[in-house]
């Protein structure tokens, strides 16, 4: 990586298989030995206020081949390179905590883009069987469920963002995340826990941080099966669906991370190419609920569980 090595930051951290050096300490992430190599760094430093060479845009990107600006307001500006480095430019009056948690999210999607990775928007469980993996939309329930099954002895791998890649053989496997949940707090009061003494996922955001180090799983698995977790208002009660390869296709790519990074980072036809192995490669299940309102995580369990055993 040449002077990315130079005066690396001092913190170690693993995360989505990778080893990562950061210039402050990330509670939320396992440590890492200091001897370890090195895959990205997480530094400090100046980060222009536009990207000239962007490809494609959004409200906060930029993103060029090898390079996505993002900017969150009243946070930092983010400049994410090669899939190796994150850079980061505080905004004044910037916390900490906002600053760590925002760089998980669109920066460190970006990075493993760049990477060559497949972030999905999912959480994964480790199952006897392999990696259980739930995509959804924000709301929907992905995190909860996962939280659920892990009240129920299941060690999880992933919150949020489940990153596949494909061993020496060619299976698709899941990386480990990090052990935490972000939880709303209708999703906390359901699995049993108060919101009092958590912490916030962002400061002044009404979404809450759950820890679970001791049901972490720290090894990547084999994809078992996929699901797609959805709520409708045409049912009443549970429902699943077996999902075919152009199916799988469709819901891989709605429930990639970040997916509008993608093309202006260059990696269309590779992201392509990924989702179009995984979904040849691996059973996928529709599970639909009621959109009543309700979490049916007992129900939603049940079923979930007697279809990946069976």
């Amino acid at each position: 990586m040449g002077s990315l090595l130079e005066n690396l930051p001092p913190h170690r951290y693993r995360v989505y298989g990778l080893t990562v050096a950061a210039w402050i300490p990330f509670p939320e992430l396992p440590p890492a030995p200091l001897d370890v190599p090195v895959d990205a760094v997480f530094r400090l430093g100046e980060v222009p206020a536009e990207l000239p060479e962007f490809k494609t845009k959004g409200a906060r990107f930029r993103a060029a081949p090898g390079k996505l600006l993002v900017w969150i307001d009243t946070v930092a500006r983010y400049l994410v390179r090669d899939g190796n480095e994150i850079i980061i430019q505080p905004m004044p009056g910037a916390e900490d905590n906002d600053l760590r948690e925002l760089l998980l999210c669109s920066p460190m999607g970006a990075l493993l883009h760049q990477r060559g990775l497949l972030p999905l928007h999912a959480s994964a469980i480790a199952t006897p069987q392999g990696a259980v993996v739930f995509m959804a939309h924000s709301g929907r329930g992905k995190s909860t469920l996962a939280a659920h099954f892990r009240q129920r002895g299941f060690k999880i791998l992933a919150d949020d963002v489940a990153v596949v890649s494909f061993d020496a053989t060619g299976r698709p496997q899941v990386a480990p995340g990090y052990p935490q949940f972000k939880l709303w707090p209708d999703s906390v009061a359901e699995l049993g826990h108060a919101t009092t003494g958590l912490r916030r996922f962002r400061t002044k955001m009404e979404k809450f941080l759950l820890a679970f180090p001791d049901g972490f799983q720290t090894e990547p698995l084999p994809i078992a099966r996929l699901y797609v977790v959805e709520a409708r208002n045409d049912l009443d009660g549970v429902t699943t669906e077996a999902l075919s390869v152009p199916q799988k296709l469709r819901y891989l790519l709605t429930h990639t991370y970040r997916a509008q990074y993608v093309p202006g980072l260059g990696r269309a036809q590779a992201h392509f190419q990924m989702l179009s192995r995984l979904a040849a490669t691996t059973p996928a299940t529709r599970v639909s609920r009621p959109d009543d309102g309700r979490f049916r995580l007992d129900q939603l369990a049940e079923v979930i569980a007697g279809d990946f055993t069976s």
